[in-house]
């Protein structure tokens, strides 16, 4: 099997192969580990690990614990983001060569079934061919978009000095932990967004609940934006957008443009070949086959849901189903986490998306207020929203605001996946005191209250 592209789709079907029996070459013309481990989830995680010690010195200078807050050293928060991740690109190349697994470190194109050849001059027969090329930034037409010093990830990621006020052209997930990071070091922030909310792919109560908690961080928020054009003077930026009629303008040291990332096929051969190509991302069936026999795709270039999670599982599928064992994707539900502060997670329906297939539903709500857990942390701006469908009283959607609430992900995940009701989750004992016996408390709303907060708890019935 050969696979292009070594992100986290690609290097999971290469090991998982490797397990399999199967000789492996993986090409890739960048670094192992894709934009997740080298310019994404990890780097990105990395700085709000760090975040969370200074919104500790933050509450402990205000409670008194420390008599003057610490100065924060941007180049060493910077160094160590870089040090984690070289050393997990470092164990995971040692770990696929130990595999036995051929790593080709050039761009791959297929030129046929079968055959791939490389800008480095290589050419490699094989039986299958698994494309995980991932996905490429996409930036808006805004005229000065490309000017100097207006960035994108990548470049962000690079800075060697915190500006004073960061602008963000776009509020979804990646503007957003941007956000968190930079409002949190004390940089003032801006974020301009086209549509008329905050993170679109979240519930839409949780996002307003988050929403209200920025301008306290020193985030401002201007949503339903037209940006006309950007402009630089010396090293100052000015950005003249349009909203409900008025121009407005807007001045930052730092652009970052965060929206969003398209397929990225582009010289892999996919047009040459005929491979059917759908809303702009390669098509496949439930088996991850393209339309060319022998040709397979998996990740981020296959379409929504763009997650690292997701193109793993979908690694692991493919290489089975080359190995023989025609496997079905079969990973629905899929989680979703935002690294923002606080975090919101989801798995499952929204409300909105349960109203669309007229699907009778109710809510049950718990606020970390009443945790004592959350209490104990000084970070109680959160919340614990599940969505019960009424005919079957079986879990089909779960959403939360609150410290560390993407750990509670994989809970849910397998109680929406095997179709588990709350009293399934109510009749499980949850380790005290921690942020997951929230969980149960929301359960709880569905059957006889909670035990620990007995106004917290909303019910909404959709019939």
């Amino acid at each position: 099997m050969v696979i292009i592209g070594g992100g986290p789709g690609g290097y999971v079907a290469a090991v998982r192969a490797r397990q399999l029996g199967l000789s492996v070459a993986l090409i890739e013309r960048d670094r192992i580990g894709g934009v997740c481990l080298n310019r994404g989830c990890i780097p990105t995680k990395t700085l709000l690990s760090d975040m969370e010690g200074v919104r500790w010195a933050l509450r402990a200078t205000k409670d008194g614990i420390l008599r003057s807050l610490p100065e924060i050293d941007f180049a060493r928060l910077m160094h160590r983001k870089n040090q984690v991740v070289e050393n997990l690109v470092s164990n995971l190349e040692k770990h696929l060569d130990g595999l036995g697994v051929k790593i080709i470190r050039a761009a791959g194109t297929i030129r046929e079934p079968g055959l791939v050849t490389t800008d480095s001059g290589e050419t490699v027969r094989t039986g299958n061919i698994v494309v995980a090329t991932g996905a490429t930034p996409w930036a808006p037409p805004i005229p000065g978009i490309d000017l100097p010093g207006v960035m994108g990830t990548t470049d962000i990621l690079a800075l060697e000095r915190l500006p004073e006020h960061l602008l963000i052209i776009g509020a979804g997930i990646i503007g957003q932990e941007f956000a968190s990071i930079f409002s949190t070091v004390g940089c003032r922030v801006t974020i301009l967004e086209a549509m008329n909310r905050i993170l679109a792919e979240a519930d839409s109560e949780i996002a307003r609940r988050y929403s209200s908690l920025l301008p306290a961080r020193g985030i401002t928020t201007e949503l339903g934006v037209t940006i006309h054009r950007i402009e630089k003077n010396r090293d100052r930026f000015r950005v003249v957008y349009e909203k409900k009629t008025d121009e407005k303008t807007v001045e930052a040291d730092a652009v970052l443009v965060a929206t969003g990332r398209r397929p990225a096929w582009s010289g892999v051969g996919i047009e040459e070949l005929g491979i059917h190509v759908e809303n702009g991302a390669i098509h496949v069936d439930r088996f991850l086959k393209t339309s060319v026999e022998g040709i397979y795709a998996i990740g981020d270039v296959i379409g929504p849901p763009m997650l690292a999670h997701a193109a793993s599982y979908e690694g692991e599928v493919v290489a089975e189903n080359v190995a023989g064992s025609l496997r079905p994707w079969d990973g629905d539900p899929v989680p979703c986490a935002v690294f923002t502060i606080p975090q919101i997670a989801w798995v499952g329906l929204t409300e909105e998306q349960a109203r669309d297939k007229q699907r009778p539903f109710r809510t049950s709500m718990f606020s970390l207020s009443a945790s004592g857990k959350a209490m104990a942390m000084g970070d109680t701006r959160g919340w614990i929203k599940l969505i019960e469908d009424i005919q079957t009283r079986r879990l089909v959607g779960a959403h939360m605001m609150g410290p560390h609430v993407s750990e509670l992900l994989g809970e849910l995940t397998l109680a929406i996946r095997k179709q588990m009701s709350a009293s399934d989750i109510a009749d499980t004992i949850h380790a005290h005191p921690t942020i997951s016996e929230a969980l149960r408390e929301a359960a709880l709303g569905f059957l006889d209250g909670p035990i620990y907060s007995l106004g917290r708890t909303r019910l909404f019935d959709s019939g």
